[in-house]
């Protein structure tokens, strides 16, 4: 799966990135840009060709899990390992939020660590709503900004 999605992604980052490269590097040869203009614009040709893969790959990623929710409503079996799983790990959760605690309050002792189980049922719940569609569409492909800006300019932020 992996592999496809960056053959897919391949051909048109290579285009696209390699054609501005070639531009820009012409262009210092000719005298027409200074060393800090060229490294400036490389920056800045590398940083779009990052939001391009990242956008590519929520959209590769948003189709998959839409193709495998269609296939959901379509199978009875799916639909209850789905509704397992969702239930299951939201017992986990309320059990480590409010049973725990509950027990170590009446108990009067400590109650023993389940080691990674509440991250685990937080991943599965997470992952069974979408988590990698909700996930890249925060990255730069999301919202890109300036090299070196960690923040987004002011109308970004107003919308």
């Amino acid at each position: 799966m992996l592999s496809a999605v960056l053959a897919a992604l391949a051909g048109p980052l290579a285009d696209g990135l390699l054609g501005r490269v070639i531009t820009l590097v012409q262009n210092y040869q000719n005298k027409q840009l200074t060393e800090a203009q060229l490294r400036a614009e490389l920056e800045k040709a590398l940083v779009s060709a990052a939001a391009e893969v990242e956008k590519e790959h929520a959209e590769t990623l948003a189709k998959s899990y839409g193709a495998f929710l269609a296939t959901t409503r379509h199978s009875p079996l799916l639909q209850r390992a789905f509704a397992a799983v969702i239930y299951s790990q939201l017992a986990v959760l309320l059990w480590h939020q409010l049973g725990i605690p509950a027990y170590v309050a009446i108990a009067g002792r400590a109650y023993p660590s389940s080691g990674t189980t509440v991250e685990w049922a937080y991943l599965l719940l997470a992952a069974c709503l979408g988590l990698g569609s909700v996930v890249l569409r925060a990255g730069p492909g999301g919202r890109t900004f300036a090299v070196g800006q960690t923040a987004a300019p002011p109308a970004a932020r107003r919308r």
